[in-house]
C-alpha cells in the first residue's frame, strides 16, 4: 500500500506504524490533503461519557481491565494514541447485548470484544479515503493456546510463538470498513489521545481457519474432496510436507507458525469454487473428481517427481498466498471492494510456484481469469460471499478457472 502524506500527523502515524502493517507501502489518502488540527481537550474516556449511543460500550468497558491496560501502555508516553471502534447501542443489541443483560455477560467475552476493536495507533480522526486495506494488530493478547484443525498445533513445539489476531481496516469516501464489511459513515471523534469511530455493526474476531469454514460448508464438499484427494497422492509419492505449500493443498488453509512478532503470520486469499462450479466443469460427484485425479501423470511417475495432479493444475490458481517461504511477502488482505475498484498495487501471482490471476470488474461484477490463459473460463465472485477467517479471506466463485472457455 502507499504511504500517508498527512505531514501534520507524523507523530500519530509513527504510532500507527507500530500497530498496523501494510501491503508494500502504508495506505495513502486519496485526493487532496485535508488540513487537520486536533483542538479537542477531551481524552477518549471523557469523550465516551458524552456519547449517548456508547452507553452499552461504557458499561462493558467498565467490567474489563482494558482501560487499565491502555493506561499501562501509555505510561511515560504523552503521545500514546489509540483508535477505538465503538459499536453503537443498536449494534450491541443486534448482537444480543443490552443494558439489561450486559452485567451478566462473562467478563472474558466482553474483554475480547473490546480489545479486538481497539488499536494502538490506528487511523487519524480526519481520514476519509484510504487505498486498499490496512492490517492492524489490536490490543488482543497473543494466543498460543489456539490450535489448528490438522494436528499438531504449530504453536506447541515453539516456545514464544503466538498467533496474532488481525483487524483489517479500510475506508472509501468516508465509509469505514472492518474485515471487509461496511460498518459506518459517521465522522470520527478526535480526542487528545486518539480517535473514536462509532460503528453500526459489532465486528468480532474470527474463530475458525479457512479449512474449518470450508470443511463445514457442504456446498464446498467437492472442492475439499479434490484438495484431500490430491494430498493423498502427494503423500503416496513422497511430496507431501507440512511446510511445502506447492504439494500440500490444505496447508494454506490452516494455521501455520509465523514468527515471534506480529506481521509474519502466513495467510491465503482463497477463491473457493462451490459444488455448482465443479458441475459446470463436468464433475457431478466426488467419485468423478477422484477418478479424474487418478488419471494424473503423477500416478505413474516415480516417487518424489515434482508434479501437480491434473486437477491441481487448475485449483492452484484459486488461491493467492502470502508469507509462505519466498511467496508474496507483505501482501495484504483483498476483499471484494478492493478487487472491484483495483485497490491494490501488487501482482496477483504466487510466483515462483503455480497460480496467477487477473481481474476484470465492472457493473458491480468481479471476474477472475488465469494470467497464463486469459481467454480461458472466468470465475465470478459471488456477491456478499467474503469471509474473514483466522488464516485469511474466502471468496466463493461460480466456475473453475479452466484454461479453455
Amino acid at each position: 500500500m502507499k504511504q500517508y502524506r498527512l505531514s501534520v500527523l507524523c507523530i500519530l502515524l509513527l504510532a500507527f506504524a507500530a500497530a498496523c502493517s501494510k501491503t508494500e507501502e502504508p495506505p495513502k489518502p486519496v485526493g487532496d490533503k485535508i488540513p487537520y488540527n486536533n483542538t479537542t481537550t477531551k481524552t477518549l474516556i471523557a469523550l465516551l461519557d458524552s456519547i449517548p449511543e456508547a452507553s452499552v460500550y461504557r458499561a462493558a468497558l467498565g467490567r474489563t481491565e482494558v482501560q487499565q491496560y491502555m493506561d499501562s501502555l501509555a505510561a511515560g508516553n504523552s503521545k500514546a494514541y489509540y483508535t477505538l471502534f465503538i459499536p453503537t447501542n443498536k449494534a450491541w443489541a443486534a448482537a444480543g447485548y443490552t443494558m439489561n443483560n450486559i452485567n451478566r455477560v462473562p467478563v472474558a467475552e466482553l474483554d475480547t470484544i473490546i480489545r479486538y476493536l481497539a488499536v494502538q495507533g490506528g487511523l487519524p480522526a480526519d481520514a476519509t479515503d484510504l487505498f486498499g486495506e490496512t492490517t492492524c494488530y489490536p490490543l488482543m493478547y497473543p494466543d498460543r493456546d489456539i490450535t489448528r484443525s490438522q494436528v499438531p498445533s504449530p504453536f506447541q513445539l515453539w516456545s514464544g510463538v503466538y498467533y496474532y489476531y488481525r483487524l483489517i481496516v479500510g475506508m472509501t469516501k468516508g465509509t469505514l470498513r472492518l474485515n471487509g464489511l461496511q460498518v459506518g459513515h459517521t465522522p470520527a471523534i478526535p480526542a487528545t489521545n486518539g480517535a473514536i469511530f462509532m460503528i453500526d455493526t459489532l465486528i468480532t474476531k474470527p474463530f475458525y481457519e479457512s479449512y474449518q469454514v470450508l470443511n463445514a460448508d457442504t456446498s464446498f464438499s467437492f472442492y475439499m474432496a479434490a484438495l484431500k484427494k490430491s494430498n493423498d497422492l502427494y503423500l503416496e509419492k513422497g511430496l507431501l510436507a507440512p511446510e511445502v505449500v506447492q504439494y500440500n493443498d490444505t496447508i494454506s488453509l490452516v494455521l501455520k507458525v509465523g514468527g515471534f512478532a506480529p506481521g509474519a503470520d502466513p495467510f491465503s486469499i482463497t477463491f473457493a469454487p462451490d459444488n455448482n462450479a465443479f458441475r459446470k466443469a463436468g464433475f457431478n460427484s466426488v467419485a468423478a473428481i477422484n477418478q479424474y485425479i487418478d488419471q494424473s501423470a503423477l500416478v505413474t511417475a516415480d516417487p518424489y517427481t515434482p508434479m501437480l495432479t491434473n486437477l491441481d493444475s487448475i485449483l492452484a490458481h484459486h488461491r493467492i498466498l502470502s508469507v509462505y517461504g519466498n511467496v508474496n511477502e507483505n501482501y495484504g488482505y483483498l476483499y471484494s471492494i478492493d478487487l472491484l475498484n483495483h485497490f491494490y498495487n501488487v501482482n496477483l501471482s504466487n510466483a515462483p510456484i503455480t497460480g496467477a490471476l487477473q481481474v476484470q470488474s465492472g457493473g458491480g461484477k468481479i471476474t477472475l481469469h488465469r494470467q497464463d490463459a486469459p481467454s480461458g473460463r472466468g470465475a465470478t465472485i459471488i456477491p456478499g460471499s467474503d469471509i474473514t477467517t483466522l488464516t485469511g479471506v474466502i471468496h466463493r466463485v461460480d466456475n473453475l478457472l479452466l484454461p479453455t472457455p
